[in-house]
């Protein structure tokens, strides 16, 4: 038998940490999104690749936390 038969250690979650990252995630998609509709610039093709990424990233990362649990 191993030592891991009895119940695991009940940790608190780290709310701080988890509101600084939904903060992240929610200022990166509105700016992303907002660049990708206000930024005309056919120069910088790389920056709105870029962007775009970031607003792809942040919109699955959010998709992804606030799916249901079923």
């Amino acid at each position: 038998m191993t030592s891991h038969d009895s119940k695991p250690e009940v940790r608190k979650p780290n709310y701080t940490l988890r509101r600084l990252k939904f903060a992240a995630a929610i200022i990166g998609f509105v700016s992303s999104v907002t660049l990708l509709f206000t930024w005309r610039t056919a120069d910088s093709q790389a920056a709105t690749v870029l962007v775009s990424v970031i607003y792809i990233l942040t919109g699955l990362w959010l998709t992804v936390r606030f799916a249901p649990r079923d």
